[in-house]
């Protein structure tokens, strides 16, 4: 060893130390803080951070070169990240604000973002050695390999050829079926949580709208009409009630299993697949929102086979053509897509804007393949707009488009807006406010959740007019409160330890599965179904969900455990899968993500944050690393 590797060597390890000391500060900081304002930091996954962060530094993380990325590129991602976490911590902790400034939070982040840099050039790194072919394998300058092809084993080629689609699609739909009947047994008829109401007054009162999605109001009338002509029934709403959990069960099941024989085929470890089949049979999320009445469960199903299908388009063998079957799967996937959600159609139009190009650079040799995708997009469009005015007119169905849906946001900046500044505010300005809101009737701001502040804004053309111009006289005199107001009800997508989507934002929803109506609801819900009444004869395994589903529980305070159901954690598994593939060159493979990502921008203009609205990214993303992870291996075994 020469004097210049001795003086780097030490010069390597000197900032290594003074990294660790400046994160140890700013940790032991942090948990002074937050003891003095009493918390120890919910969950524990700060904790858990900066540990893995300090094993990556001991790791000497921070000088891998093999990152595919420029030092300044990776350290404004450590940067982004970081402070998003640091900034969500001042937003959440009860007086920290009193006790930090602004200048000691961005010491906080400066602090603690080499540990993140080190924990991204890792990643990095690993998915650069894993990308090489073996004989372009080169040692990375920290000094260890960071993986080999021998980390995650394949699938043989005997194993490909004698691989029985049919037989593994009935067996996986068998086994994630028998875990269902667990909660279905245990809630029977069904989970009922509050938006099933307002759809079950459609059905028996009020008449059909399409404020929810009609198909999905229309499946739980069937249903009911169902269960009442069932022989041998002595309740016929309960019947009806456990039809419809029982058909969607069905269709959880077929996509869940659908999705397993996907993995199988391009060549997923079969014991990931595995364990994928026992987590969608038995982990507790899956089978309670497949017995309840709501409308996300099943979207959330067809998004993730929209991924698994968007895959199979961009990586289809180019030997082999994508034949009929394929293509009409495809067109009735995505008609069921924009069908089960009404906003669906706009991301889905983004994400036909965006492919159409990709598509075309990809199989620009076979013309047929873009015109055939091309028609199948068109097709998809027109049939759905001709089933959905049919299911309208058919069931004399009412357009009620309320304009404050879309005003989420909005609603929100100005509702803080007057909360903070209310004394500041003009005649003008109260003229306004009482023309959109009502005289002496304020927005009420919630910071988690907008439907209290957008709840009494009309439809009237003048009203909205008075609106926009309201809001943009706020925002510019109070643009950080506007800032504020969109991330504060958008926390849950991206502060790891947020908690408010765990909370009661509604006051009645009990847990973050929602597995309860609101309990002063409890006699109308008896006059829209009288025989709805769940029993109560298994209450061991009641305790049990309940347990799982509660916000406060102990096993939330496990960093592991805790991350599994944080919306934030799968939000930025998929901002960082789309850096990795642009890392890695691999613009094609971000297609797949382009509907996730319009589909989480449509969340970030909603109301709030729900674990059952962020479920389709969820599982969706899951798939989509399995599958990542697996291509990579294939194109370097190559």
């Amino acid at each position: 060893m020469n004097m210049k590797q001795i003086k780097t060597k030490h010069t390597a390890t000197a900032i290594n130390i003074l990294v660790l000391l400046a994160a140890a500060f700013a940790a032991c900081r942090i948990v002074t803080v937050c003891r003095r304002c009493g918390t120890l930091y919910t969950f524990g996954i700060f904790y858990l951070l900066v540990l893995c962060g300090v094993f990556f530094i001991v790791k000497k993380a921070l000088f891998l070169q093999e990152a595919f990325f420029s030092v300044w590129v990776r350290i404004l991602l450590a940067l982004f990240f970081t402070g998003m976490q640091v900034l969500g911590l001042y937003y959440s902790i009860t007086g920290i604000e009193e006790r930090v400034s602004v200048a000691e939070a961005v010491l906080w982040v400066l602090c603690l973002t080499p540990l993140t840099y080190g924990a991204q050039n890792m990643l990095f790194a690993w998915l650069s050695v894993r990308f090489r072919k073996p004989s372009d394998r080169v040692v990375l300058q920290a000094g260890g390999s960071v993986g080999t092809e021998a980390d995650v084993p394949s699938t043989s080629a005997q194993e490909k050829n004698s691989f029985h689609a049919g037989r593994h699609f009935l067996c996986a739909y068998g086994v994630i079926l028998a875990g269902f009947m667990i909660p279905f047994a245990t809630y029977y008829p069904a989970i009922m949580a509050y938006d099933v109401i307002p759809q079950l007054d459609q059905i028996r009162v009020s008449g059909y709208t399409t404020h929810h999605p009609l198909i999905h109001t229309l499946m739980l009338s069937m249903s009911l009409k169902i269960g009442g002509i069932l022989p041998l029934v002595s309740n016929a709403d309960r019947a009806g009630l456990a039809v419809y959990a029982i058909l969607q069960m069905l269709i959880v099941a077929g996509g869940f299993a659908y999705v397993y024989v996907f993995l199988c085929r391009k060549g997923v470890h079969r014991y990931l697949c595995y364990f994928f089949v026992l987590c969608a049979a038995f982990y507790p999320t899956h089978g309670m929102l497949a017995i309840s009445i709501t409308k996300d469960t099943i979207y959330a199903v067809l998004v993730m086979l929209f991924t698994v299908f968007v895959w199979d388009m961009i990586t289809w063998e180019e030997e082999r053509a994508l034949g009929k079957k394929w293509i009409c799967a495809y067109l009735l996937l995505t008609v069921l897509l924009l069908l089960f959600r009404n906003n669906s159609v706009y991301a889905w139009i983004l994400f036909v804007i965006i492919a159409s190009p990709v598509l075309y650079k990809i199989r620009r040799e076979d013309g047929s393949f873009f015109r055939i995708i091309c028609m199948t997009h068109v097709s998809a469009l027109m049939l759905y707009l001709v089933l959905n005015m049919a299911m309208t007119v058919a069931a004399h169905a009412t357009n009620t488009t309320y304009a404050r849906e879309m005003l989420s946001v909005p609603s929100q900046q100005i509702a803080r807006a007057i909360t903070y500044h209310g004394d500041e505010l003009t005649e003008q300005d109260k003229e306004r406010l009482e023309r959109v809101w009502g005289k002496d009737n304020l927005p009420e701001y919630v910071p988690a959740i907008a439907d209290r502040s957008k709840r009494d804004i009309s439809n009237d053309k003048d009203v909205l007019t008075i609106l926009a111009k309201e809001w943009l006289s706020l925002g510019v005199r109070y643009p950080q409160e506007y800032i504020r107001a969109f991330l504060l009800k958008n926390k849950g997508m991206w502060y790891l330890e947020d908690s408010t989507y765990l909370n009661d934002i509604y006051s009645y929803a009990k847990g973050y599965l929602q597995i309860t109506y609101p309990s002063d609801q409890q006699e109308y819900i008896e006059a829209l179904v009288p025989g709805y009444v769940r029993h109560q004869r298994l209450q061991l395994l009641q305790a049990v969900y309940r347990y799982f589903a509660g916000g406060d529980e102990v096993w939330r305070y496990l960093p592991p455990l805790a991350l599994v159901m944080q919306p934030a954690f799968y939000c930025w598994i998929l901002f960082y899968y789309c850096v990795c593939c642009i890392g890695l060159g691999k613009g094609r493979w971000l297609l797949p993500a382009v509907y996730l990502l319009a589909l989480a921008g449509t969340l970030l203009l909603g109301p709030c944050v729900l674990v059952r609205y962020l479920y389709p990214i969820m599982l969706s993303v899951v798939v989509l690393v399995l599958l990542f992870l697996t291509a990579l291996r294939s194109e370097r075994s190559a």
